[in-house]
């Protein structure tokens, strides 16, 4: 428990009795007036009693009322422990919490325990007089801004919080910030779900109903139970109709769908009851806030793909190649495009297409326009869709267009222009092999013809296997020109019981394509390909997987290869040439 001055002052007055404020004062190191204001709160709440005496000699005094709810504590368990971590404060509006993971005897698997701070009744009665106040200076807004705004706005929060709390309880820095935290996610986050927003190791959470407690998918460990239980379905709701007015949208019994985006990348959705008949539900699927880079995939903890996968893709997209990525739900398709587009040259310019923000370029991209769909509003106006973004792309001026996810046949016509025109363009799609893509784009709905689909160069496959929470890419291949229907030729594929990667066929078209376009033969394709994997294997050795490092990489590698190149074969530190 996170025990205050106003515990103190209760401690206090149970050992002694009664005690006047100077008293108090002398014996706590506070300041009369703070007591005398806090006193008050407590008064109000029920705790204390002031007393006056009948002279005025005397001065007034304080005693415990009747009635005083006894302290919470909260007991930590550390047995049958299988990780343990710390959640950080967060930028957005999190709280700090303890996250064990645990075999659970009774669940027969592990558990997710959460384990915040938590205030004493006294103490949360001093809380809430604090968010009356803040609430009439910085009253809640409807629909989230940007970014910048969003954060300008918490820190005139943080800052009126704190200088409230340093006032009446003056309390030392550490106890400010986790008081100010509490006071925050009370009253700008989501309560009990908001320290689970900030565990940047989840990638799901979930709320079923009321009856069961809340559900998070882990990235190591996958689907677990956890030990936050909501009261009712009327927090639920509550929580839903919260993050719908985040965002300008609206949740009721007349509109029981809620499909949303906040401004921090993560999608909301949210159902009430009876559309979900055991209950209101929400499903938060987070945004990752250190995205994964190409370099990311070749790490041994992740073993995500062969660096000759890698070193091929890396060449594709030096070459203005045009790639899709497939994959089932939650494969990585997104992931592995934001690894790819890292890897463009600095100074071309990228127009970007998402339902939300979820591509993070590195700084040194500076030719970068991200574009963002926009759904109606509630009167049913003002929407802006994935095909007017693309239409309107094509009139920028772009070297390389990103499509988040081809989804229907308008989209997917303007898109394969693109390519025709002399675009490089990128896109994701749902298919699970190279075989289903070409099925998908080219039969009802979608429709395409299938010469249109040969634009393709390239197609990278995602993976989920969720019995191991494994993700791999699955294939690797190219397209070819076929009689009817275009032909697949798979130049990598993933060996599941070896978890290894294993070379299938040597590249034909996109040897072809090269050649053609840059005037390589096949003997300097591959040496430029080894030439990769030898900047790749250096790469990881020095740690520079993160998007800004992998940017700095990029930016002198496309000014002076060699020096990147001879960096790498002479295993030098990466600021010698960075």
């Amino acid at each position: 428990m996170l025990k205050t001055k106003i515990d103190l002052l209760l401690e206090l007055l149970k050992s002694k009795g009664r005690l006047s404020y100077n008293l108090i004062s002398k014996e706590l190191s506070w300041n009369v007036s703070s007591i005398e204001k806090v006193a008050l709160i407590l008064e109000n709440e029920g705790f204390v009693k002031t007393h006056y005496p009948v002279t005025f000699i005397q001065p007034p005094y304080l005693t415990l009322a009747s009635a005083t709810p006894p302290s919470l504590e909260t007991e930590v368990s550390t047995e049958n422990v299988l990780d343990y971590y710390e959640l950080a404060q967060q930028s957005d509006v999190h709280v700090k919490g303890k996250v064990f993971i645990q075999n659970s005897l009774e669940e027969k698997r592990s558990v997710y325990r959460l384990y915040l701070d938590i205030v004493s009744p006294a103490s949360r009665a001093y809380l809430n007089s604090i968010k009356v106040q803040v609430a009439s200076r910085l009253p809640v807004s409807g629909a989230e801004s940007n970014k910048e705004e969003n954060a300008k706005l918490l820190d005139l929060r943080v800052k009126e919080i704190s200088s409230l709390i340093k006032k009446d309880l003056e309390v030392d820095v550490d106890e400010l910030e986790r008081l100010s935290s509490v006071v925050l996610n009370e009253m700008y986050g989501l309560g009990k779900l908001e320290a689970l927003i900030g565990d940047e190791r989840l990638e799901e959470i979930v709320i079923n109903s009321s009856r069961i407690p809340v559900l998070v998918y882990h990235r190591q460990y996958g689907w677990l139970k956890t030990n936050v239980h909501l009261s009712d379905e009327f927090e639920i709701e509550n929580y839903a109709e919260q993050i719908a007015r985040r965002v300008g949208r609206q949740i009721s019994l007349l509109n029981p769908i809620l499909d949303a985006h906040l401004s921090t990348g993560d999608r909301v959705n949210a159902t009430l009851y009876p559309i979900s008949a055991h209950g209101n539900t929400i499903t938060l699927r987070l945004f990752a806030r250190n995205p994964w880079t190409m370099v990311s995939y070749l790490r041994p903890q992740s073993n995500s793909m062969s660096y000759e996968m890698a070193a091929l893709l890396w060449q594709g997209m030096q070459y203005e190649m045009n790639i899709i990525i497939a994959g089932g739900t939650a494969s990585g398709k997104t992931s592995a495009l934001n690894g790819l587009l890292a890897l463009v040259q600095p100074f071309q310019r990228i127009v970007t297409i998402e339902d939300t923000r979820e591509l993070v370029l590195p700084s040194f991209q500076w030719n970068w326009v991200p574009l963002v769909t926009r759904q109606p509003n509630p009167e049913g106006a003002g929407e802006v869709t994935m095909l007017d973004l693309v239409v309107n792309a094509l009139r920028m001026r772009p070297d390389r267009i990103v499509m988040g996810e081809i989804r229907r046949k308008k989209e997917a016509e303007v898109m394969f222009e693109a390519m025709h025109t002399g675009h490089s363009v990128y896109s994701t799609i749902h298919a699970d092999t190279g075989a289903q893509v070409i099925k998908r784009l080219t039969e009802p709905p979608i429709d395409l013809p299938p010469a249109q689909v040969e634009d393709v160069h390239l197609l990278v496959v995602q993976y989920r296997d969720r019995r191991r929470n494994l993700r791999r890419t699955l294939e690797l291949s190219e397209i070819l020109p076929g009689e009817g229907k275009p032909d697949i030729n798979r130049l990598y594929n993933w060996r599941p019981r070896t978890d290894t990667f294993q070379p299938v066929k040597p590249p034909r078209r996109y040897v072809e394509q090269l050649n053609l376009h840059t005037g390589m033969t096949e003997s300097e394709i591959e040496q430029d390909q080894k030439d990769k994997i030898e900047i790749l294997h250096w790469m990881v050795k020095n740690n520079l997987d993160q998007v800004e490092p992998v940017g700095r990489v990029m930016k002198v590698y496309y000014s002076d290869p060699n020096a990147i190149l001879d960096a790498a074969k002479k295993d030098l530190l990466p600021n010698k040439v960075l």
